[in-house]
C-alpha cells in the first residue's frame, strides 16, 4: 500500500480525492449491512446445509472486505470519524435508511429483502462503486486499491448470481408470491435505488470528473447494471441501456487474469483436478 499514500498525497487531483473519500464513507458501512442481511436474516430462515454453508462462507467473505476496506482506508490516514460521516450526507443516508427498511417478516418480505440485497445493493450499489474504484488503476493509480477491489469484485459478482438463484427457488416455492403487484414493487425498488445511487454519483463527482470518468459515465452504467439484475430476476428491462457504457470495465472484471506471483496474489478461482485413482496418491 505504500504506493497508494504516494499517490493519494501526490498523485491524485482534488477532485480524484474527493471522488475517493466520498465513496470510503459508505463503502465499509454497505458491507457490514449485507453481512448482517446474511447473519441476521438468511441463516434464521434458510435451513438446508447447503444454503447454511454458503451463507456462511459469504459472511466470511464480507468480513474478509471490511477488514481490507479499513486497512486500505486507515492506510491513507483518513480519521477514524469517517467511518460514520455517511450519517451527515443526505445522498449516503437516504441509501442507508432504504436498506433498513427491508425484513423477512413474512414470505414476501424475504423475497424482497433478497432481491434487494442480493441484486440491487451487492449487485448494483457496489458494482457502480467499483467502477468508479477500478478506474484508478486504469491510469496505474491506487493499484493497491485496484487489487482489494478485485478480490471484491470476484465475491461479490458470486454473491449476487448465487443470492438472485435464492430468490428465484424461493418464489418457485411460493408460487404466490409472483403476481403483477409484486413485480412491479420490485421494479419500483430498483428505481428508486438507482435514484439513490445516482444522487449519490453526483456527490462524488461534486468537484468535477476525473481522469477517464464523469458521473454520466457512471450514471448510465448504473441503468445499465440495474436491467441485467432485474432481467436476473425474471423482470423486464426498464432502463433500455443494451450496451456497457464503460466497456474497458468488462474486460477488466472478465479477462483471464495474469498475475506477476512476486509482486501480487491472483485473486482468480481455480478448480482442483479431480482425475485420477486414490492408489495413485500414495
Amino acid at each position: 500500500m505504500a504506493e497508494d499514500v504516494k499517490d493519494w498525497r501526490h498523485r491524485l487531483s482534488e477532485s480524484e480525492r474527493n471522488l475517493l473519500t466520498q465513496i470510503f464513507r459508505f463503502f465499509t458501512q454497505s458491507d457490514i449491512e449485507v453481512n448482517n442481511c446474511y447473519m441476521k436474516h438468511y441463516a434464521q430462515i434458510f435451513k438446508p446445509t447447503e444454503v447454511q454453508m454458503m451463507l456462511a462462507a459469504f459472511s466470511n467473505m464480507e468480513t474478509v472486505h471490511i477488514a481490507a476496506y479499513s486497512h486500505l482506508l486507515d492506510t491513507i490516514g483518513m480519521p477514524e470519524e469517517e467511518y460514520s460521516a455517511f450519517l451527515h450526507y443526505k445522498e449516503m443516508k437516504d441509501k442507508y435508511d432504504y436498506m433498513k427498511r427491508f425484513n423477512t417478516d413474512s414470505p414476501r418480505d424475504v423475497a424482497l429483502t433478497l432481491a434487494v440485497f442480493g441484486a440491487f445493493t451487492e449487485g448494483l450499489q457496489l458494482f457502480a462503486s467499483f467502477a468508479m474504484l477500478l478506474n484508478f488503476p486504469r491510469f496505474n493509480k491506487m493499484k493497491g486499491m485496484g487489487q482489494i477491489i478485485s478480490w471484491s469484485v470476484r465475491d461479490e459478482s458470486l454473491h449476487c448470481d448465487s443470492v438472485i438463484k435464492l430468490f428465484r427457488t424461493w418464489v418457485s416455492e411460493n408460487p404466490a408470491l409472483w403476481t403483477a403487484d409484486f413485480r412491479k414493487e420490485l421494479t419500483d425498488i430498483c428505481h428508486t435505488i438507482v435514484t439513490h445511487e445516482e444522487a449519490f454519483v453526483d456527490l462524488a463527482f461534486a468537484l468535477g470528473p476525473v481522469e477517464g470518468l464523469t458521473a454520466d459515465d457512471v450514471k448510465r452504467y448504473i441503468r445499465y447494471i440495474a436491467d441485467r439484475r432485474l432481467m436476473q430476476l425474471g423482470l423486464d428491462p426498464v432502463f433500455h441501456v443494451d450496451d456497457n457504457p464503460l466497456p474497458w470495465l468488462d474486460i477488466m472484471l472478465n479477462a483471464v487474469e495474469h498475475t506477476n506471483f512476486f509482486e501480487n496474489r491472483s485473486t482468480e478461482y481455480s478448480k482442483a483436478a479431480t482425475r485420477g485413482a486414490w492408489e495413485e496418491a500414495f
